[in-house]
């Protein structure tokens, strides 16, 4: 049962470190988020739906007199994974996110400070969500079975918390060390520390770690000479980088968030696979299934 990656996040947040460390290994392996939300209990949700922690465990029952976070625990809880210098952190919390290691990120929510149309900073935090980050070797072994040995390019599609980051890194992995073929050369593009974190990628994964989408790979294709490029969650933003990856003869896997069906029917989707960067496409099995691919397949199947 993995737990390796709820017992890391707990052990990061020393005012609830006990509590949820006492918790049944059941609930911790379906966990994909502990949230805190400010006058609110902290919840754990997953695959298995909703946990509230209690003071000895964790209740799925909406109760009176759980224990919610105070004003005064969210601010010392954003300081302490701010590492107390939330100015070492700005362009992070711009995103929308702090990324505190070893693959470990928490999601913010508060009130944003704008600047000429632009976020400057963000106050009054109101929730932290800090996402499990997990290692399934193997995950992405049918990609390989089934897509032909990934000799093209690959674009997988999920919902959020469908394990789409945790597919990816199996994927850069098995390109690294030759599990099914000849060891590639892996360009990696972590812009959020996701990806690396603190696991082996083998040694032809070269990592591009907090770079911009359209920055790294760039820097990847000039100085690199990478056979394939990965990198999660595109977005229309990076859709100049993807022409220029397929122009350069470059095999590019990369993740977006999509349903499972009608993949095409998403300008974003529809706009990538015209790059022709992506002549296969898979899709996730969802939440209750992280890391599972539902279908593999050219992208005109999905529509």
């Amino acid at each position: 049962m993995d737990t390796m990656g709820f017992d890391r996040i707990a052990g990061e947040l020393p005012a609830y470190r006990d509590r949820l460390l006492g918790i049944d290994d059941t609930i911790k392996a379906q966990t994909f988020d502990i949230r805190f939300h400010r006058g609110q209990p902290v919840t754990l949700c997953g695959a298995q739906g909703v946990f509230y922690l209690t003071e000895s465990g964790a209740t799925r029952a909406l109760t009176e007199g759980l224990p919610v976070t105070t004003p005064e625990e969210m601010e010392a809880l954003f300081l302490q994974v701010c590492g107390h210098s939330v100015f070492s952190h700005e362009e992070e919390i711009r995103g929308g996110y702090i990324d505190f290691g070893d693959g470990c990120r928490a999601g913010l929510c508060g009130t944003a400070v704008v600047e000429n149309g632009k976020i400057k900073s963000l106050r009054d935090i109101t929730s932290l969500v800090f996402r499990i980050p997990r290692e399934r070797l193997g995950c992405g072994d049918r990609l390989f079975l089934e897509g032909g040995g990934l000799s093209g390019g690959l674009l997988l599609a999920g919902e959020p918390s469908s394990g789409k980051t945790t597919l990816l890194r199996d994927i850069a992995r098995s390109l690294s060390i030759g599990k099914f073929s000849p060891s590639k050369r892996v360009a990696v593009l972590d812009q959020r520390g996701e990806i690396s974190g603190p696991w082996d990628l083998g040694p032809c994964a070269d990592v591009l770690k907090g770079y911009p989408k359209a920055q790294g790979m760039d820097i990847a294709l000039r100085m690199l000479s990478p056979e394939v490029i990965l990198c999660d969650e595109l977005s229309p933003e990076d859709l100049g980088a993807v022409r220029e990856a397929a122009f350069s003869g470059v095999q590019l896997i990369a993740t977006v968030h999509a349903a499972s069906e009608g993949l095409l029917s998403r300008p974003l989707c529809r706009a990538l696979v015209e790059t022709g960067a992506f002549p296969l496409a898979a899709t996730l099995a969802g939440r209750a299934r992280p890391g599972e691919i539902a279908r593999i397949g050219p992208p005109e199947a999905f529509l």
